[in-house]
């Protein structure tokens, strides 16, 4: 049995790994995707700017840096991937959780999972279609390819910007004139690739393969065609809420309830992160840090009553 199952490997969640493996609590972390990081995965090239220690930092250099910290204590405080919680039953001193790979039993639980899981938007027209992208994995697959890049946020002017020099021909286009991605990288943008606004996608052309896309001018209706061999949709991503009700505690507005030390209305179960509320909660990274030692301590004199520090040294 576990003295601690902490739900999502986040940021926060790969933090409280790291403090529970230095207070020596036998745990375990349980994560529903097939990779650590949370919500910062899909951003990876994006800048953080508030993050104590840096002036900038891109998202997925912080995920490694959290994952480098944690990797000291990998085998005290095991990451499980691709497991998500379905339900959990309460006995008198410990928890029975079931998921999709089997039961975990554990004295306490800390949910970490900040909003829940995230799926990309997705395109509405020709989404079955081979050669449309909504993560990459492989920039060679883009090797002498006419791309055409949809959105107008970081992660979509990044992406047209990392695959210069790979794809043949670059176009980006986005539904308004203003874009959300910094203006030094959209201004580089337009000076070296075809950038198209203000157009919507009107169709999507292929029989297994895409091969052309049909755009259209959100003023003048006007349709363009556009031949490509690769389509990437940059259309932010939907959240998946996590199911709060599996937890039985007291929820406000969506979000947990927590008290001064993380511990929810249900004792043993503390959470951190974007998914928890109180009275001036902020949604940082930086604060789901302080939350997710704060709960570890919490979590430590809970078991331990009789330690007279929260933290070992």
């Amino acid at each position: 049995m576990y003295e601690l199952v902490i739900v999502g490997a986040g940021p926060a969640g790969l933090y409280a790994a790291t403090c529970a493996a230095m207070n020596e609590l036998n745990a375990v972390v349980i994560e529903s995707s097939s990779e650590f990081g949370g919500q910062l995965t899909l951003y990876k090239d994006k800048a953080v700017y508030d993050m104590p220690g840096f002036s900038k930092i891109n998202a997925g250099d912080l995920v490694k840096s959290f994952y480098e910290q944690y990797k000291n204590y990998e085998k005290e405080v095991p990451i499980l991937l691709n497991t998500q919680a379905i339900d959990v039953i309460h006995y008198d001193d410990f928890f029975e959780i079931k998921t999709n790979q089997g039961m975990l039993q554990t004295r306490t639980i800390l949910l970490a999972n900040g909003g829940g899981m995230f799926q990309p938007k997705r395109l509405e027209q020709g989404d079955d279609l081979e050669g449309i992208y909504y993560v990459i994995d492989n920039l060679k697959a883009f090797e002498n390819k006419d791309v055409v890049v949809l959105g107008g946020g970081d992660s979509a002017v990044d992406w047209a910007l990392t695959l210069e020099g790979i794809a043949k021909s670059i176009t980006l286009i986005h539904r308004r004139d203003e874009f959300r991605a910094h203006q030094r990288n959209v201004d580089l943008l337009k000076q070296k690739h075809q950038v198209l606004t203000p157009y919507v996608v009107n169709e999507v052309k292929g029989e297994k393969k895409i091969e052309a896309l049909v755009i259209e001018h959100t003023v003048t209706k006007e349709l363009v065609e556009i031949k490509t061999d690769a389509l990437l949709v940059f259309y932010g991503v939907n959240p998946v809420k996590n199911r709060v009700d599996v937890w039985n505690v007291r929820v406000k507005d969506n979000s947990i309830v927590v008290a001064q030390n993380m511990v929810t209305s249900r004792e043993g179960i503390y959470a951190v992160g974007n998914s928890i509320t109180y009275e001036g909660k902020l949604k940082m990274i930086v604060t789901a840090l302080g939350e997710a030692a704060t709960a570890i301590g919490a979590i430590t004199k809970f078991l331990y009553p009789e330690r007279t520090k929260a933290y070992k040294h």
